[in-house]
């Protein structure tokens, strides 16, 4: 999880290039800076969302995990 957050992070980073134009020319007359900055826009999302994943699994694991499947809902809102 952690390698996917970063792969996208360095995906984002290569995106912020292409759209400040240091990488990459204008082919056919169309420039490239459209597409590098929704490639930095959608690597940062993904790298954000496994980091916030892998965060969100630490702790549960920190608190105690899942609950039981013998665990019952109570009956109403005051048990």
């Amino acid at each position: 999880m952690l390698f996917f957050a970063l792969l996208f992070a360095g995906l984002a980073i290569f995106g912020v290039c292409v759209g400040f134009g240091t990488i990459g020319r204008p082919m056919y007359g169309q420039a490239l800076n459209s597409y590098g900055w929704a490639l930095s826009i959608n690597g940062a999302a993904l790298a954000a969302y496994f980091v916030l994943t892998r965060a969100r699994r630490a702790l549960r694991v920190r608190h105690g995990g899942t609950t039981s499947a013998n665990h019952t809902p109570p009956r109403s809102l005051f048990d």
